[in-house]
């Protein structure tokens, strides 16, 4: 039996050393042409993702308000977080559904804290963020049992937690905590320290901690919620 054709047959259908280099070379340089985009891509659904948690979370606050005929504050929590990309700046990192306190009581967590996900938070500046701005934020309330209602994680001490709040009424509406109430549950001066916040100023922006305070405006990726202080309604915008 001839095995000399077979062999030649099975060498012409093999790849040559140079074939498999430029395949390896061609798939190598298709996957650093297409690695900035993949994470581009990855960066967005993040950003996305925690821009459509904070809506739905924002729509269950004014749910929740009518549907127990009472008043439900969205609080948006700032601290310094020394372990994140901007240790040394008053952050929000995390927000919270809380039902108003009734005739004196304290003020009662619907739901858990939503932390938001590493890298992002709910951008400082002005320009981004109004709705996080004016007045200075509220101290920590600590509820009569003397337990504060939120702590951050980290072990960061909760003292040195603050936050912003933004109430629904039972009518669907909503209004930004303006004068500091401290621990008077006077219902005219809690009435009073609550504004409707003009439209051209009623929104905040998520963005990744990495673009805070670079001058950029806007910075690269964000996610800019608007909301209509008299219907409670959300106005998404995106680059």
């Amino acid at each position: 039996m001839n095995l000399v054709p077979s062999l030649r047959r099975r060498g012409l259908s093999a790849f040559t050393l140079v074939e498999m280099l430029t395949v390896v070379g061609i798939i190598t340089l298709l996957i650093v042409l297409a690695t900035p985009t993949l994470v581009d891509v990855l960066k967005a659904t993040r950003m996305t993702s925690a821009g459509d948690n904070l809506i739905n979370r924002l729509s269950l606050a004014q749910q929740e308000a009518i549907s127990r005929n009472n008043e439900v504050e969205m609080r948006f929590y700032i601290w310094a977080d020394p372990s994140s990309e901007q240790p040394s700046l008053e952050i929000c990192y995390a927000y919270q559904l809380v039902a108003a306190p009734v005739n004196g009581g304290d003020p009662q967590a619907i739901s858990d804290p939503f932390y938001l996900d590493s890298g992002i938070v709910l951008a400082p500046e002005p320009a981004l963020s109004p709705l996080l701005q004016q007045p200075m934020p509220q101290p920590p309330l600590v509820r009569q049992s003397g337990q504060y209602l939120f702590s951050p994680r980290g072990g960061q001490p909760p003292a040195s937690v603050k936050y912003k709040s933004l109430r629904f009424y039972q009518d669907g509406s909503c209004r930004l905590l303006t004068q500091s109430t401290g621990t008077n549950t006077d219902a005219t001066t809690t009435a009073t320290a609550y504004t409707i916040p003009q439209l051209a100023s009623s929104f905040l922006t998520i963005t990744y901690a990495s673009d805070v305070n670079t001058g950029v405006m806007p910075p690269r990726n964000y996610f800019c919620i608007q909301i209509d202080a008299y219907t409670g309604k959300a106005r998404v915008y995106r680059p």
